[in-house]
């Protein structure tokens, strides 16, 4: 009887460790969780600040650049569509990714990751404020954000190709005559009213895209609205 009582202890000591393990392991996963989502933020925001409080802006007037080879895709659009994954979840918007392949994806020479990162935060905020679900033309329901990229050869010249990266979102399109007012400062269309938005968000955009040699534009396409911008190889 003794023994029966020593093994039934064993056994109910052995069921608590396990359950206290789990536990342990459970929280250890939430802590490491945290901590990775805690380490994303600081290097967003310390990536921005760093950005937009460089002294030489402030020294030359204008926003400066300082560039490095980098991978757009991995190093510049998923950590900005991250910090939007859950907003975008929990509005019913469909995140797509029209990127291609990673074998085509190829560094980009000439782009300043600081200033191309507040270009996709902006335009995924943009995305998320104005998506709009639309039905397609064959009967299906449809409410998304698609991002992307296309070569463009000899775009800026003979030999001088260009690579053109977009953010669509379904919805109704831009009015045409407020379509060539919006990379303007300050300027906020007849759609935004009620919108929290200052109207800088597009001109930051035009501006950083400007400056590393490129241009940026608007197109009302089927099921709703791109915004892109051209970037020279």
């Amino acid at each position: 009887a003794l023994g029966a009582q020593i093994h039934s202890s064993t056994g109910e000591g052995s069921a608590a460790m396990a359950d206290l393990l789990a536990e342990f392991k459970e929280v250890n996963r939430g802590l490491s969780e945290a901590f990775y989502n805690i380490k994303k933020q600081y290097e967003n925001s310390s990536l921005f600040l760093e950005t937009l409080l460089r002294k030489s802006h402030f020294d030359e007037g204008r926003l400066t650049l300082r560039t490095k080879k980098c991978n757009m895709k991995e190093d510049v659009i998923l950590p900005q569509l991250e910090r939007f994954s859950e907003r975008f979840a929990k509005k019913g918007i469909e995140v797509i990714d029209a990127f291609g392949k990673p074998s085509d994806e190829q560094p980009v020479a000439v782009v300043d990751v600081g200033l191309m990162a507040q270009v996709y935060s902006n335009l995924f905020s943009n995305a998320l404020k104005y998506t709009r679900e639309v039905v397609t033309d064959d009967g299906s329901v449809k409410k998304a954000v698609r991002f992307g990229k296309k070569r463009l050869k000899d775009y800026f010249g003979p030999g001088k190709h260009g690579t053109r990266y977009d953010v669509f979102s379904t919805g109704p399109h831009i009015p045409e005559q407020e379509r060539k007012h919006v990379f303007e400062e300050g300027y906020r269309g007849s759609g935004s009213v009620k919108r929290p938005g200052t109207g800088h968000g597009l001109a930051f955009v035009k501006n950083a895209v400007e400056i590393h040699g490129g241009t940026a534009g608007y197109e009302a396409v089927t099921d709703g609205n791109m915004f892109y911008f051209i970037l020279p190889d």
